[in-house]
């Protein structure tokens, strides 16, 4: 995702314009994770289609940003939902916040590592003697648990704090680099790059990937308004089965509510996101399901990574009753 943030401000000011910030609050907002882009297609499909209206539901979808975190706005029931991935669930329930995911359309993680093709890195086995540039603050435990799965001491590969950026990667500053797979992936293409001149170091080739991308809220909200949470689950698949259909009127949408974008761009972020939703259950026509097996691999990376203290019961932090009653038109998506 792009972390810029006068980015982030001057979308603000766009939504503004939009009137999708307003004085009146909607009757429920839907916090994004970032601005608004391809990456959250499914919910801006859905709001552009009506989908969220005609499940009689009234729903804003509002930005985040560097300092607004989705899973701590719902806490303070600023908003009703999120978006957010699994470890940030856990988190929240190893300390006492009762945060429920409700349906999850990522099934890998978002992230993936790549160095050039000529770097001499094949595996992570190959790590020790080079660099990798990762974002920290949590986002670097993912990477580390690689090194442990592969045998690789911590001290024995260069790590640094990389930036929002892939400017020093290109600068040849470190060897291998931490991307998101819908976007700064795709700035490396942009860069000139093809897959084939790239290696990719795949969390999920080492059995502990964070699995990304769910819509989330409070045991409060779910014990109070179970019809509402249905709705805006069914409305949100309906969404991203749009999206993925077709990536380029998803893209026109997009575009629409944030005119900084472009078309193309967000097409390829669209088709990105595909890649992260066209696995596990996806492939078996299962969408938007949570698999607990998933959830304990973030639950022991982040143990081992100290981020928790103890296990939470990983089966109070999601639930797939929601989904369970979906209409079943909804549960497939077109997969590359």
């Amino acid at each position: 995702m792009t972390r810029l943030l006068s980015t982030t401000v001057c979308f603000v000011i766009s939504m503004m314009m939009f009137g999708l910030v307003s004085g009146a609050k909607a009757e429920e907002t839907l916090r994004l994770e970032w601005v608004m882009q391809g990456q959250f297609a499914g919910p801006i499909v859905a709001l552009d289609k009506g989908y969220y209206s005609d499940a009689g539901v009234d729903v804003e979808l509002l930005p985040a940003g560097p300092d607004i975190k989705p899973a701590v706005t719902v806490a303070q029931g600023a908003d009703t939902f999120g978006l957010g991935h699994p470890n940030q669930i856990i988190a929240a329930r190893s300390n006492g916040v009762p945060l429920v995911m409700v349906m999850q359309f990522g099934q890998k993680s978002a992230t993936t590592y790549i160095a050039r093709a000529d770097s001499g890195i094949t595996s992570v086995e190959d790590m020790p003697g080079h660099s990798v540039g990762l974002w920290f603050g949590g986002d670097e435990h993912e990477f580390v648990a690689m090194l442990n799965a592969a045998g690789v001491e911590q001290e024995d590969v260069t790590i640094i704090s990389q930036g929002y950026d892939i400017i020093a990667w290109l600068n040849g500053e470190y060897d291998v680099m931490q991307v998101t797979r819908f976007n700064e992936l795709q700035l490396v293409y942009d860069n000139g790059y093809t897959a084939d001149d790239l290696v990719f170091l795949n969390p999920e080739d080492y059995g502990v990937a964070l699995v990304s991308g769910g819509l989330f809220t409070t045991e409060e909200v779910i014990a109070e308004q179970p019809d509402m949470v249905q709705a805006v689950v069914e409305a949100t698949m309906r969404g991203w089965k749009d999206a993925l259909a077709d990536p380029e009127a998803a893209a026109e949408i997009v575009v629409r509510y944030n005119d900084e974008l472009d078309v193309a761009s967000q097409v390829a972020q669209i088709k990105a996101m595909g890649d992260l939703i066209c696995a596990g259950p996806t492939l078996n026509g299962e969408f938007g399901k949570s698999v607990l097996a998933d959830w304990q691999t973030s639950q022991d990376v982040m143990l081992g990574a100290g981020v928790i203290d103890s296990e939470v019961v990983l089966e109070e932090g999601f639930t797939n009753d929601f989904w369970t009653a979906v209409a079943e038109e909804n549960k497939s998506v077109v997969c590359p």
